[in-house]
């Protein structure tokens, strides 16, 4: 998938290749700092992701304004990038893998 502006937002098949044929190598060190990091996004799209879902059950309840709000505020952001957060959640483990792979962890 590319954006509007033609580049590609994920390249999780890119980072695999590169580290299976030993052109992406990165010390222990390099890859566990890598690798937190990608897993704290990883799980704060899951997190988002269930937001938005649990909004678009919510709508039209009776809930109290503040829930109301979140309601509104997930609905518009998943309306916005709900097929980038899904995409994301199949390319960010790629990400770990690859690093991992270029760490010498399999």
């Amino acid at each position: 998938m590319r954006s509007d502006d033609g580049v590609e937002p994920f390249a999780g098949d890119l980072f695999l290749r590169l580290a299976e044929h030993g052109w992406l190598v990165v010390s222990p060190e390099q890859a566990e700092r890598a690798i937190a990091e990608i897993e704290e996004t990883l799980a704060e799209v899951r997190a988002l992701l269930r937001r938005t879902e649990l909004s678009r059950r919510l709508r039209g309840a009776d809930v109290d304004p503040e829930i109301d709000r979140l309601v509104v505020e997930c609905a518009f952001a998943g309306q916005i990038a709900a097929d980038r957060w899904e995409q994301a959640l199949v390319e960010l483990p790629k990400y770990i893998q690859a690093f991992r792979i270029a760490a010498g962890r399999r």
